[in-house]
């Protein structure tokens, strides 16, 4: 009983996320309000459930999985008389046989690379969700080198560009599946949500290291 209470508590406690983090909810929220004022082609409720599923899953992964470090980390390392940048990094690409860290984070960033064509149909091309993926990527990397447990490792940055991708293909295997049409033109090129995947990272960012 009890080791299944433990199991349970830390299941709760790596879906919780600070009421710091929730603020940027309310930004992404504005945010969204004002892309599809602007932008009517979009089905809103699948662009809102998209978006929050995106911020929600974000705060988990940046916090409780990949790590960054935060503002309260630093103060804390400070009070101890601790560097704050501590480099440890592996910048030489995989060598040998696969280990089940690198399966694990690409299994991390699926949900990064399935969520954003929900959010905005410019995002139906894998080379913009790739792209997504390296950049969110080495932000990670780059910001561990101010922690002192972490390591900034290339693997790191391929293993979740393929889990990205690897997102794009089970969208796009869905559609497949279930059928789903959507609208083709022009417009939906350039459409003004293009933007949005890419401020709910950086969103997620910046209040995951203030929180």
């Amino acid at each position: 009983m009890e080791i299944q209470l433990g199991l349970f508590e830390a299941i709760l406690d790596l879906l919780f996320l600070r009421p710091m983090f929730f603020a940027g909810l309310i930004f992404v929220g504005a945010s969204l309000y004002w892309f599809l004022r602007k932008d009517n082609t979009v089905p809103k409720i699948k662009a809102v459930i998209g978006s929050i599923l995106m911020y929600y899953f974000l705060g988990i992964l940046l916090r409780n999985v990949v790590g960054i470090p935060t503002l309260n980390e630093f103060f804390r390392l400070t009070r101890l008389g601790e560097s704050i940048f501590n480099p440890n990094a592996n910048l030489i690409p995989i060598v040998g046989e696969i280990d089940l860290e690198f399966i694990l984070n690409i299994l991390a960033f699926i949900p990064l690379g399935f969520l954003c064509p929900i959010i905005s149909r410019s995002y139906e091309q894998v080379k913009r969700v790739a792209l997504l993926g390296v950049g969110l990527s080495l932000a990670i990397e780059i910001s561990q080198l101010f922690t002192l447990h972490r390591a900034t490792d290339i693997n790191d940055v391929i293993a979740n560009t393929l889990g990205a991708v690897v997102g794009f293909l089970c969208f796009r295997l869905c559609i497949v599946i279930f059928r789903v049409k959507g609208k083709h033109n022009d417009s939906l090129k350039v459409n003004s949500m293009r933007f949005l995947p890419a401020l709910i990272v950086a969103t997620a960012f910046i209040f995951t290291f203030i929180s």
